[in-house]
């Protein structure tokens, strides 16, 4: 007996295949993945340059004195003022002509066209009354 042959069995020729050596060949999609990679990289490695000015808007522009805005807090404010009875309409007046700043001037002179309807209907209101017959004296 064989001395690779213990139990009496035969064994069956080995016969040993080499694989070929070829080199591994990465599946297409990841070939095309690499290739995307490397034009990636390669179109953001390139020296930076400054982006070209398309709108050439100053964020800080320097407005003269009598130009600058008035804040909310400031509108408000001023309503304040101008409605204490006497100070208020004397206020009213001298900001109406004022020069110093264009934003209140033209609050003021707002203020001015406002009282100005009120005192209008007002006196639309008393006058359709009177021709009406209507007295408040009836009411009380």
């Amino acid at each position: 007996m064989d001395s690779n042959n213990m139990n009496g069995q035969q064994q069956a020729p080995q016969f040993q295949q080499q694989a070929p050596q070829t080199a591994y060949q990465q599946p297409q999609y990841q070939q095309a993945y690499q290739n995307y990679q490397q034009s990636y990289q390669q179109s953001y490695q390139q020296p930076y340059t400054q982006q070209p000015v398309y709108n050439n808007i100053n964020v800080n522009p320097q407005i003269p004195d009598n130009y600058k805005p008035i804040s909310p807090w400031g509108y408000l404010g001023y309503s304040i003022l101008f409605a204490i009875p006497v100070l208020g309409l004397i206020l009213l007046i001298v900001f109406s002509f004022s020069d110093a700043n264009i934003n209140r001037r033209n609050y003021a002179r707002s203020i001015w066209c406002a009282l100005l309807v009120g005192i209008i209907i007002t006196i639309i209101l008393v006058i359709l009354a009177a021709l009406l017959g209507i007295s408040i004296m009836s009411y009380l």
